[in-house]
């Protein structure tokens, strides 16, 4: 592993260790807990099993083209994902 983990992983390793930080405190969080073995070894497990998660605006996006695709504009697959995201999907 590198010397500091991508933040998706100091975050989930942070839920799962059941650390209740602000984003903004994550990355100081990792410095704070780098006595903890288990912590880093859990952003190491994280890091090696795990895929990056998708952001929900993009699970959007695509849902729109795919569900509109190929006669539909820009701006209908814009208003698909808005209405998507309204709706919840991808939550």
């Amino acid at each position: 592993m590198t010397d500091t983990p991508e933040d998706w992983v100091l975050i989930e390793a942070a839920k799962r260790a059941g650390l209740h930080l602000t984003p903004a405190q994550y990355r100081a969080g990792l410095i704070a807990n780098a006595a903890r073995p288990y912590f880093l070894a859990l952003c190491d497990m994280i890091d090696k099993h795990e895929q990056k998660p998708v952001d929900r605006k993009m699970l959007c996006a695509r849902e729109a083209v795919y569900a509109l695709f190929p006669a539909a504009t820009k701006q209908d697959v814009a208003i698909r994902a808005i209405e998507l995201w309204e709706e919840g999907f991808g939550k």
